[in-house]
């Protein structure tokens, strides 16, 4: 585990204007700013901004703005300081080589948050938050993390505890009194309050999002008739050239996977081989598979097809074999149907398909911020919340699960009228609750969470 004492710094994420940020903190936060601007500092408020100058070496000298923040009044509980500077690395490089020769010393990935959780000045959960804001990749992921910031998680499992404590307690005071005429709850009365307890933590798991891993994100497909667009208009979405391009029918063999960014979600991208009425050999038949499996799986499927073809029979066809309830219909290459055509062909779709399509062209943009959208409000739809959820991160969901499955024994304990068994299961409930703020984990675990986090973080 980190040492405590040391004082420690770091560059704290560098912007694009060239401002430098370098932060320090710990019990030599002081005397190192004395020394870094020449006696110029002086401690005023618990939290000053104030001009300096750093004399780099015998020729050159900068001015910096010093953000100071007196302990415990700071971000970590110690002394912080932030130099804010504008300069180039090397220059950067030169300042941090003086720091090291103040005997000061560069900081561990989460060091900063980690003194935060161990000077109270944050619990773990929030200090958890702090990461799934760093790697927030839009807004509603930002808002889960802000939520866990905040403490609605510590508010939450708090409630939990108390009500896993109070059902408990009143147990156990049955067992004591039990030559005695006296009930504190009844088995029914406690099996009630369990199961409410148990729906209120699997409402909490149900209802948080996690970024470990691209498998618990999301999922959209692009499906269709083979050259009906769909690589050009996956590129398109993606802003990138991640699908292979050519006038050539059957370009797409394998299932293509990629990450595509929108307003509330990240969502794993499918582009598949085009869909064929008839297979004709045995690849097709192996991409077939592949690209139905995909589909399949996938939350939302937009169902591509060539508005400029003059047949649409293999289209309708191939639109059978999509069960997807959730269907985007999308008529591509909108540009070569010219504008005065566009409406009867659409109508034409519609007949055709019972089914308004969105016109999109990946060559002249038109439609695809709607097209956004739209696979945006199916996810929306399809993992809609009453609120924004919560970041859980995986130690928080298996401490919730591990409870549910706890407080399960119990409850059948107590149907079979098992006090004391229930009770030692309900104890093993609060325990696993318990971990998700507690204070004393041992130094192996705490350096695993905080190991992830950015150096300067």
């Amino acid at each position: 585990m980190y040492n405590a004492n040391d004082t420690i710094f770091a560059v704290s994420s560098p912007t694009s204007d060239k401002r430098v940020i370098i932060r320090i903190t710990g019990p030599g936060t002081i005397e190192t700013c004395r020394k870094l601007f020449d006696n110029q500092f002086a401690l005023g408020a618990k939290r000053s901004i104030s001009e300096h100058k750093i004399k780099i070496d015998s020729s050159l000298e900068l001015t910096a703005l010093l953000y100071f923040f007196t302990s415990p009044n700071s971000y970590t509980g110690d002394d912080v300081a932030e130099i804010h500077i504008y300069t180039n690395p090397s220059v950067t490089e030169a300042i941090l080589d003086k720091l090291l020769c103040l005997g000061l010393r560069t900081a561990e990935p989460g060091e900063f948050t980690s003194r935060a959780y161990l000077n109270g000045r944050m619990d773990l959960a929030q200090a958890e938050a702090v990461n799934e804001i760093i790697v927030s990749s839009n807004q509603f992921q930002l808002s889960a993390a802000e939520n866990l910031l905040s403490g609605k998680l510590s508010q939450t499992t708090e409630e939990i505890r108390s009500s896993i404590m109070d059902c408990m307690s009143r147990i156990e005071a049955g067992l004591d009194f039990s030559g005695e005429d006296i009930e504190f709850i009844s088995r029914n009365e406690a099996a009630e309050k369990l199961t409410e307890i148990k729906t209120q933590l699997e409402e909490l798991l149900a209802g948080s999002i996690r970024y470990e891993s691209v498998v618990h994100l999301p999922s959209a497909g692009i499906a269709g008739a083979p050259n009906a667009g769909k690589s050009t208009l996956t590129n398109k979405l993606l802003g990138t050239e991640r699908s292979i391009v050519s006038h050539e029918r059957k370009t797409t063999r394998d299932v293509l996977t990629s990450m595509l960014n929108l307003e509330h979600y990240n969502c794993v991208l499918f582009d598949c081989a085009g869909l064929i009425a008839k297979p004709e050999n045995i690849l097709d038949e192996l991409a077939q598979q592949s690209a139905i499996e995909a589909l399949r799986n996938s939350m939302v499927v937009v169902f591509c097809i060539d508005i400029s073809k003059e047949d649409w029979t293999e289209d309708y066809e191939i639109r059978k074999l999509i069960n997807t309830k959730n269907v985007i219909p999308a008529a591509a290459k909108c540009d070569l149907a010219g504008e005065k055509n566009l409406p009867a062909l659409l109508d034409k779709l519609h007949n055709i398909f019972g089914a308004d399509f969105l016109p999109v062209s990946a060559k002249t943009g038109q439609g695809m911020k709607e097209l956004l959208e739209k696979i945006d409000s199916f996810l929306c739809i399809k993992n809609s919340y009453s609120e924004t959820p919560l970041a859980l991160v995986s130690r928080h969901k298996k401490a919730a699960a591990d409870a549910v499955s706890n407080i399960n024994d119990a409850i059948e304990e107590l149907n079979s009228g098992n006090d004391e068994v229930s009770a030692m299961s309900l104890r093993a409930a609060y325990k696993e609750i318990s971990q998700i703020e507690q204070h004393n984990l041992d130094d192996q675990i705490l350096n695993n969470i905080f190991s992830r986090f950015c150096i300067g973080k």
